[in-house]
C-alpha cells in the first residue's frame, strides 16, 4: 500500500519554539508555514519537517493577484492559502495545527489522524462505544457498518477548552488535565462546532475548507465578523459531506492546548456571529443539493444558502465562487 503524504499547516504571527515538543513527530511531513505578516519575519527550522515551505502575504498576493483579497489578514482564517499550497503540492493529507498546541504524552499524533482517516463510518446507526477497536458493539446491523468514507478527523484539546467568550467567562480556571482515547462518527444531518487548533482532512475536499474570511482583508479594513471562520467552514463542509455520502470522525488524537485567548477581546469579535450563527446553520440545512462533486456542491452551496442581506454575506458569496475557481 502507497504511504499516505502528510502536509502540516500551520499560521502563525509568533516564533515556532513550540515545535520543539513535536520532536520528530512530523519528520516524514511537509511543513506549510502561513505567517500573517506582510514579509516573513519568523524564522522556519526546517530539521522539524521532511521539507518546509514559508509563506506571507507577499506571497499570497503574488499568485492570487486580484484575488487575494479572499484570504484575511490578522486572522487565523490564513491557514485556508496553506490549504490551498498543500492541495497544489499534491499530498494526500492535510493537517491543520495551531502554535499553542503541544502533543500529548503516549500518543501518536500523525498516525491516529491517518488511522481515523482510513475508517468507513456505518449509516443510520450511532455506534455506542467509543473505542476504535470496538465500534460495532451487540445489535449493529452488520449490513448498515462501514458504508461511510471518513474524510475529516477532527481533533481535541485537554487543558484550555475551546469556548466561547461567555462561556469561557464562566469557566475562567477550567483546565482539562487529561485526554481520552476515544473517536466517534459525526451522525449524519447534524453539524458539529468544527475547531481548527488540531483538525486533518483528505485533500481531495480542499475546495470546501475554505474559511470565511474574517479579521481584516488585504486592505486593512475590518471584515464585521470574527472567530467563526472554522465554525461556519464546518457547518458548509457538514451538509456537502452528507449529501455525497461522506463522514467525520471526533475526539483522539488530542493535543494540550495551553493558552486561552483574551476573553474580553473575544466578547467585541464574537459579538456579531454569535447571534448569526443562530441562524446560519438552518439556512444551510434547509438546502437541497443537486450536484455530485465536492467541488460542485460548494459552488451550488454558495448559490443558494439563503445568507443574511448584509454586505458581508455579499462578499462572502463572492469569495467562496473565487476560492471555487481555484480548482
Amino acid at each position: 500500500m502507497k504511504k499516505q503524504t502528510v502536509a502540516v499547516v500551520i499560521p502563525t504571527i509568533r516564533n515556532l519554539d513550540f515545535l520543539e515538543s513535536w520532536q520528530d513527530e512530523f519528520r516524514d511531513c511537509l511543513g506549510v508555514i502561513v505567517e500573517d505578516h506582510q514579509k516573513k519575519e519568523v524564522k522556519t527550522p526546517n530539521k522539524f519537517f521532511k521539507q518546509v515551505y514559508h509563506y506571507s502575504w507577499q506571497d499570497i498576493d503574488k499568485e492570487l493577484g486580484k484575488n487575494s483579497w479572499i484570504i484575511p489578514r490578522k486572522n487565523a482564517g490564513i491557514r485556508s492559502y496553506g490549504f490551498l499550497k498543500a492541495f497544489q503540492k499534491g499530498v494526500d493529507i492535510i493537517i491543520t495545527l495551531d502554535d499553542d498546541c503541544y502533543p500529548v504524552k503516549n500518543q501518536d499524533f500523525v498516525n491516529q489522524h491517518l488511522e481515523n482517516l482510513s475508517y468507513w463510518a456505518p449509516v443510520d446507526w450511532f455506534p455506542t462505544y467509543p473505542h476504535r477497536s470496538y465500534f460495532y458493539t451487540r445489535g449493529v446491523p452488520y449490513g448498515i457498518r462501514n458504508k461511510k468514507e471518513v474524510v475529516i478527523s477532527h481533533g481535541l484539546w485537554k487543558g484550555v477548552v475551546d469556548f466561547d467568550a461567555p462561556t469561557q467567562l464562566l469557566n475562567m480556571d477550567l483546565n482539562i488535565p487529561t485526554s481520552f482515547p476515544f473517536v466517534e462518527f459525526i451522525p449524519e444531518n447534524y453539524f458539529y462546532p468544527m475547531c481548527s487548533m488540531n483538525l486533518a482532512f483528505k485533500s481531495k475536499i480542499t475546495p470546501i475548507m475554505y474559511f470565511p474570511p474574517m479579521g481584516y482583508d488585504n486592505k486593512g479594513n475590518n471584515w464585521g465578523y470574527d472567530r467563526f471562520d472554522d465554525i461556519w467552514a464546518g457547518i458548509f463542509s457538514k451538509k456537502i459531506l452528507d449529501h455525497l455520502g461522506y463522514a467525520v470522525v471526533n475526539g483522539a488524537p488530542f493535543v494540550e492546548h495551553r493558552k486561552a485567548s483574551d476573553v474580553f477581546k473575544n466578547l467585541q469579535k464574537e459579538a456579531s456571529g454569535i447571534k448569526t450563527n443562530e441562524i446560519l446553520y438552518k439556512e444551510v440545512q434547509k438546502l437541497e443539493l443537486k450536484s455530485k462533486t465536492v467541488l460542485d456542491c460548494y459552488h451550488e452551496l454558495a448559490e443558494k444558502v439563503n445568507f443574511p442581506n448584509e454586505t458581508y454575506f455579499n462578499k462572502l458569496i463572492d469569495a467562496m465562487n473565487t476560492w471555487y475557481r481555484l480548482f
